[in-house]
């Protein structure tokens, strides 16, 4: 989402901490640790995370769910795999143990009683709500997680084509416009110039 910006680690770290639900704090952690946008996450289902209560390496966004209609896989690291075992458990122990019940279920169900994931509106209201209670307004939505994350893979690799291969994109442009390249860092970068 155009404007939209990432948040620093510190700011992650807080949001996290004042997610009270395993079903919001699930959604954080692996939105910031996937880069996935929010209807990839939201098409997950338990078989797509899990086999037998046991949290899988990677987790694989099916090309029916994703905007360019190809599949992704991406590595879960421990903070995502804690969470999504949470959030399974938590499932379980509800009797929702089959793997197509969506991980991040609405609290509404339908007249027929089918389990259904949250919409994508609704994620958006619980992001923005939980910003809020940071104290971060403005542009902040769903897309923040994915920005997040392709700072998090720029600042740890230096590298554009990394982060353009770990969201998917086609173009290296796109992946351009998701990484805040102001004025400061320009200015910065040609300070530390010494011939």
């Amino acid at each position: 989402m155009k404007g939209s910006r990432p948040l620093t680690r510190q700011q992650v770290k807080e949001v996290l901490r004042v997610t009270e639900t395993i079903r919001e704090k699930t959604l954080l952690t692996v939105g910031f640790c996937t880069g996935y946008r929010v209807s990839e996450l939201l098409s997950l289902t338990v078989g797509d995370v899990s086999t037998g209560g046991a949290i899988h390496s990677h987790v694989t966004v099916k090309a029916a769910n994703t905007k360019t209609k190809t599949s992704r896989s991406i590595t879960l690291n421990s903070d995502a795999k804690k969470a999504l075992l949470k959030l399974v458990e938590w499932l379980s122990d509800k009797g929702l143990t089959d793997k197509a019940t969506p991980l991040f279920l609405s609290r509404k169900h339908t007249k027929t009683g089918e389990v259904k994931a949250i919409n994508r509106q609704q994620a958006h209201e619980i992001i923005k709500a939980l910003f809020a209670k940071i104290g971060e307004f403005g542009n902040v939505s769903t897309h923040t997680l994915r920005k997040t994350f392709a700072k998090a893979i720029y600042d740890a690799t230096g590298k554009l084509e990394l982060v353009q291969i770990a969201l998917g994109h086609k173009s290296i442009n796109s992946t351009v416009s998701y990484l805040d390249f102001g004025n400061d860092a320009v200015d910065n970068a040609i300070h530390a110039m010494e011939f």
